[in-house]
């Protein structure tokens, strides 16, 4: 995994801030209650169409990084019901994804796609294996579980965040307050793509 701008700060990035190398920018709000947002950096742009907890969403290529996804802020430990209708194009990642930012901790569940880092050991869940990692972004560290096999697109599927959150409060450490729980894909590999996801 790539190390990134903080996305922890997004809402002030929203207008754009230059660094040396990439632009980042993104936007976030709420559509009939749910939350949606996206970051990205690079050349190119990510848009988003939420209709509630269903978005659909496209990324240019040329782009270092992109998030685009939906969900609840505030956030919560919850099982999160989902269904990628489509997920095509260049992408790296897919399913649950938020902030717990006391510490400054971004986490994720992964149901597409792998992570990597320091690997932790392994956790099965919601009829699959997990392998655990924990990673470092800019502004601290990554808490990762990794589906070994991913799910289907168009089928329902299900998240117990719970499972995750205990085995690494148990074998990774502290876990803050949550500030949102979203599904995202997330594409950092520099092509374009698209995709359609709900949650519930």
């Amino acid at each position: 995994m790539v190390t990134r701008v903080q996305k922890a700060i997004l809402p002030a990035l929203i207008a754009g801030c230059m660094s040396t190398s990439a632009y980042a920018a993104g936007t976030s709000g709420y559509s009939n209650g749910f939350y949606y947002f996206t970051y990205y950096t690079g050349n190119g742009s990510t848009t988003i169409h939420p209709n509630g907890g269903n978005y659909s969403a496209s990324w240019t290529s040329g782009l270092s990084d992109s998030l685009a996804g939906v969900g609840w802020n505030p956030g919560s430990i919850r099982n999160i019901g989902y269904n990628y209708g489509f997920i095509s194009g260049s992408y790296n990642t897919a399913g649950a994804y938020g902030w717990a930012p006391y510490p400054n901790l971004e986490w994720y569940i992964s149901d597409f796609g792998h992570h990597s880092g320091t690997f932790i050991g392994t956790l099965n869940s919601d009829g699959g294996t997990y392998n655990v990692y924990r990673g470092q972004q800019g502004g601290g560290p990554q808490y990762l579980s990794s589906r070994n096999t991913s799910q289907n697109t168009g089928a329902n599927h299900t998240i117990t965040m719970a499972n995750h959150v205990n085995y690494w409060k148990a074998h990774i450490g502290s876990f803050g307050t949550i500030r949102e729980t979203t599904i995202m894909v997330e594409s950092f590999t520099g092509g374009s793509g698209s995709c359609n996801g709900t949650c519930w």
